[in-house]
């Protein structure tokens, strides 16, 4: 994978690294985000010292201690490679004594799996901590991909190793603004539609191919059963949860949706008093994200909230893939992309485009550019109505409504009629100062666009939302 887009990362570790004491990092994040791509990169090209990393994998105790003793035998001056060390407390201890007196970087990949193999190294490598981190001068980096047990090793006030962490590093998606970086040949309107089915997992962008257009990517990248995409959403979830089968029905009844609790019992038929703890477990896991409607002015007091899923490819994937798993069974994949064909417009438009309008009206309001500054950028519904785009200042009480349209014909004033007459259906905006924005793919009619400049209608074009 080639490296791109990790400065403010790398000038976090660099930060840690030029310290004289101990450092103790985390670095966690999903599987295929980049994470060990970083941590090489970062050694490889700005460090000059000692350093040692090491990647755990599923086995036994034994054998993982013995290829860690190897490991540890390359930094240590006069120690054949082929020693072995009597037991990990052994090990360890030799670690942070090579760092007694000069700066060593010491990392250990996929930690879930040592500890999986050796359930003692969390309070060991605690008890070596305590004991040397005022002298030491060790940088200990511990990186994994099972969110779950990452987050719960080092933030649960029961496990040895909480509070001992100087720094969590915490990878996220690129943001689809940058998407260009890994697709320079594509047009905004090919970035947004590849976002709204694979996101912004750098791996993901670096299989795609922006030499084909987006349906062929999805037809051989995503559809074919070639690459590791044929497993990549199962393996997301078995990693984290022993017994997925429930998990998987709730997101196969969300797909590409917004759904409220009853809605997802009724379609999974999981007893609604049962659903709370399987969404909190879900929310936990950042498999999906809960939404509230922005007409709310008190936020922690409304049980008027909605889930969808958080990640764009396994939207994309329980949207379109998992429901028709006889297709792929059966290899009609011609017959499975013509189902994606078939609303495609719709879905990026109702998924990838949305959020990237939301994105640049909470910029724009960032950057005092819209006639107040909102205190929320979300969507509203009640069980009349829905809005794509709301903004709103409570104290000013003012409101920013939008709509987006992700279709090859230009938006006309029949769409704005509709939005405007949609948003008088939300009592609580009532008295308030209402604006209007539309977002449309294939920019506007003439008379719309006359329309706009007299009333001060915000209309934004294109893939890059352009603004008229």
């Amino acid at each position: 994978m080639e490296f791109r887009n990790r400065d403010r990362h790398l000038q976090i570790l660099n930060q840690h690294y030029e310290r004289r004491q101990a450092s103790f990092m985390v670095v966690y994040g999903r599987r295929r985000i980049g994470k060990t791509v970083l941590l090489r990169h970062w050694i490889e090209n700005h460090l000059s010292g000692r350093h040692l990393l090491w990647t755990a994998h599923r086995s036994t105790s034994d054998v993982l201690l013995a290829g860690f003793s190897e490991a540890v035998a390359t930094v240590t001056p006069g120690v054949h490679t082929q020693v072995r060390f009597a037991n990990w407390p052994a090990l360890f201890e030799q670690l942070f004594k090579l760092a007694a007196d000069r700066r060593l970087v010491f990392v250990i990949d996929e930690f879930p799996y040592l500890v999986e193999c050796a359930p003692e190294i969390p309070s060991l490598l605690q008890k070596l901590w305590d004991k040397h981190k005022e002298k030491s001068r060790i940088f200990l980096i511990l990186c994994g991909s099972h969110f779950h047990m990452m987050h719960e090793q080092f933030a649960s006030q029961q496990r040895p190793l909480y509070g001992r962490v100087t720094e969590s590093l915490v990878l996220d998606e690129i943001a689809p603004e940058d998407l260009g970086l890994f697709l320079p040949r594509y047009s905004p309107e090919q970035i947004v539609e590849t976002y709204s089915v694979i996101g912004g997992i750098p791996a993901y962008l670096e299989l795609w191919n922006d030499r084909h257009p987006v349906f062929k990517n999805i037809d051989e990248r995503i559809l074919s059963g070639r690459t590791f995409f044929s497993q990549e959403a199962t393996l997301l979830i078995q990693d984290e949860l022993a017994e997925p089968r429930t998990y998987l029905a709730i997101l196969e009844a969300m797909g590409a949706n917004r759904c409220a609790p009853a809605e997802l019992a009724r379609k999974t038929g999981i007893a609604i008093n049962h659903m709370g703890k399987y969404l909190r477990t879900l929310l936990d896991l950042r498999f999906i994200r809960r939404i509230l409607s922005e007409d709310v002015k008190y936020r922690t007091q409304t049980r008027m909230s909605r889930y969808e899923i958080r990640d764009p490819f396994l939207r994309f994937h329980f949207q379109y893939v998992y429901p028709h798993a006889d297709l792929v069974e059966q290899k009609r994949l011609s017959r499975l992309g013509e189902i994606v064909r078939t609303n495609f417009d719709s879905y990026v438009g109702h998924t990838a485009y949305e959020e990237l309008a939301r994105r640049q009206i909470a910029r724009l309001g960032d950057r005092q550019k819209l006639s107040f500054v909102p205190d929320y950028v979300g969507r509203a519904w009640t069980r009349h109505a829905e809005l794509d785009v709301v903004a709103v200042g409570w104290r000013q009480r003012c409101v920013l409504i939008g709509e987006c349209k992700w279709e090859t014909g230009r938006v006309t004033d029949a769409v704005l009629e509709s939005l405007i007459s949609r948003a008088e259906k939300f009592p609580n905006f009532a008295g308030f100062k209402k604006s209007y924005a539309l977002f449309s793919k294939s920019g506007f009619s003439a008379s719309l666009q006359r329309r706009a400049s007299s009333e001060n209608i915000l209309l934004f074009s294109g893939g890059k939302l352009e603004l008229h």
